[in-house]
């Protein structure tokens, strides 16, 4: 534990990016409390290139084993009352339709947190010390907590832990409120074009390539070497004609730099080049938000359509209105390598040949559509020095089955715990961020990037489906034939919290 008389192990937190994750760090980070000292804040700065969040059509549905970050960040409650739970979620076959397999998740309404891989004691709300401190309304001897929004129901009871949904240009600006509330400094086109860092080895312990390490002394500074451990970014401040008014250096001795800033993240290119292991996918998808009824075939919340040539996910992301049907995340495959402009002139066909009904445009109002191309790549480290990444500047997946916005978020989590177990002398800082960096790699490796694949595999008609080992799981579980009550289908959608880890658990006792 630190002696509130004594310097803390950093100064302050550089989070480059205010996308999804870059937002949510900050929000943990800034809500973060000392057992002997709540008023000890970690002071937090985002660095972000634009002058704005980004309002392109991305994610919009957050898994299971993300909840329990957004519990601790303490917006739970206003996903649900700004966006929607998903229950129902069925593959079916192109033309009629007709189900392959599915799950109604209802029986995730009401999950203990308790026991959950990778979920960290303190985030149950038992008041026992041993996790990391979120205020709340009510602090607990120990450190613990009680009351955290979200983290208990008021019936004592447990937690929602169905996909929530609320479109992530939505979820950004919540987040960012929620942090300018927190005093976060968001610094606005600052575009870094380097990084740098003094101290400890340039990669971690995983990959045996350390090489600058060396043994650190209690005042922080490394034998030999008489320098204080630091991180710094290299930024370009733009006016809001576009032009450089000013290129500086942030941050140096004290300071820790999170690069949070994306699949062509400027802090992983200043740490490792173009060396961004893995591959990119020969398909183009796009995204589209769009009205459409849905529900008049009978359709389920979330349906993936398998086929080689006409693949699609039709997801509801916000309900039907008076005015409106429901508006649905509908993403599909298309051929590489055409211009936005051509995809948009294809669209009409494209909907008209694949959607139930086979609806002209009249039939339907697209409200935005944007092309993406899919890959599946894995930074060689996680952390050098003080330097680390998270979520996509980290690694990349394709989208179906959203690992890539849940790695990045349990990433997040994993992280926060970190950076509290050094801030508040729970954690050996050298030990903690070389774990990190060593365990969601191993995360990333074991289930993400095979799970993934295996998805894209399925829906677009590359997998074998009379073997489909996922499809022939969910019908051994499916309660409505095998009448077991939902217990075995729970089980199994519990499972994706194996994307965890509980970085606690290395906290000195």
């Amino acid at each position: 534990m630190i002696d509130e008389q004594q310097p803390r192990p950093f100064k302050r937190v550089l989070i480059v990016g205010a996308g999804p994750s870059g937002l949510l760090l900050a929000l943990l980070l800034s809500k973060h409390t000392s057992p002997s000292s709540p008023s000890s804040r970690i002071p937090v700065t985002i660095l972000e290139a634009s002058h704005e969040v980004d309002s392109q059509p991305r994610a919009a549905h957050y898994g299971t084993p993300c909840i329990p970050e957004f519990i601790r960040a303490g917006i739970i409650d206003k996903i649900r009352e700004r966006g929607l739970v998903l229950d129902t979620m069925t593959w079916r076959k192109p033309g009629t339709f007709e189900e392959l397999g599915g799950f109604d998740a209802s029986g995730l309404r009401d999950v203990a947190l308790e026991g959950l891989e990778g979920v960290p004691r303190g985030v149950w709300g038992l008041g026992n010390g041993t996790g990391t401190g979120i205020e709340t309304e009510k602090e607990t001897e120990g450190g613990g907590t009680e009351g955290t929004e979200g983290a208990k129901k008021k019936n004592g009871k447990g937690q929602d832990m169905r996909t929530h949904c609320l479109v992530l240009q939505d979820l950004l600006k919540l987040m960012l409120e929620e942090c300018l509330e927190r005093g976060v400094e968001v610094l606005w086109r600052h575009k870094v074009l380097g990084v740098g860092h003094t101290g400890l080895g340039t990669r971690s312990k995983e990959d045996g390539k350390g090489g600058k390490g060396g043994e650190q002394k209690e005042d922080g500074k490394e034998e030999g070497k008489g320098e204080e451990k630091g991180a710094w970014v290299e930024v370009e401040v733009t006016g809001d004609d576009g032009e450089v008014k000013e290129s500086k250096k942030v941050g140096g001795e004290g300071y820790i730099v999170v690069g949070a800033d994306g699949a062509n993240s400027a802090v992983r290119k200043g740490l490792f080049g173009d060396e961004f292991p893995g591959f990119t996918w020969d398909r183009t998808i796009i995204a589209t938000n769009t009205y459409y009824d849905f529900d008049k075939f009978g359709w389920s919340d979330a349906n993936f359509i398998i086929d080689p040539e006409n693949f699609f996910m039709a997801a509801r992301i916000a309900a039907a209105t008076s005015t409106h049907p429901a508006l649905y995340r509908i993403t599909y495959g298309e051929v590489p390598n055409l211009t936005r402009a051509q995809y948009l002139s294809r669209q009409p066909f494209k909907f008209q040949s694949m959607l139930p009904g086979h609806p002209t445009p009249d039939k339907y109002q697209l409200i935005t559509l944007s092309p993406y191309r899919m890959h599946q790549r894995c930074a060689p480290s996680f952390r050098v020095g003080r330097i680390l990444l998270v979520a996509d500047a980290a690694h990349l997946c394709n989208p179906w089955g959203g690992l890539g916005i849940t790695g990045g978020f349990v990433d997040v989590g994993g992280l926060y715990d970190c950076l509290a177990g050094v801030w508040d002398g729970k954690a050996d800082e050298e030990e903690i961020l070389g774990l990190y960096s060593e365990k969601r790699i191993e995360k990333w490796k074991e289930i993400i990037n095979p799970l993934s694949q295996e998805n894209f595999r399925r829906v677009s008609g590359q997998a074998d489906l009379e073997g489909d080992e996922f499809l022939e799981v969910l019908r051994e579980v499916d309660p409505k034939t095998k009448g077991n009550g939902g217990g075995a289908l729970k089980s199994v959608l519990l499972g994706m919290m194996g994307v965890r880890y509980d970085f606690t658990r290395h906290y000195k006792r």
